[in-house]
């Protein structure tokens, strides 16, 4: 099972089996998104080197906050439930 206890600053990680996506700000809040991109239902990815979500399927790229940076998706990932650890 996934954990998110571990997640440094600045970074982001997907919990694929729940599609969330999981980024810790630099102040240390976590921050839980949809996986799924909003063009065509793919899950993204985290890129490290750009802080940002990538769909892997059409290009899309979210910013870690879920904001489209580029498209084809016209739409935000949208927030999710921070899953609880256990």
């Amino acid at each position: 099972m996934d954990t998110h206890d571990d997640l440094p600053k600045g970074e982001g990680k997907l919990l694929a089996d729940r599609h969330i996506a999981l980024y810790r700000d630099d102040s240390g809040a976590l921050h839980a998104l949809s996986s799924v991109c909003t063009h065509r239902g793919c899950d993204v990815h985290w890129n490290a080197d750009d802080k940002a979500w990538a769909c892997p399927c059409h290009g899309s790229i979210f910013a870690a906050d879920g904001k489209v940076l580029h498209g084809p998706a016209a739409k935000p990932l949208p927030p999710a439930d921070v899953p609880s650890e256990g």
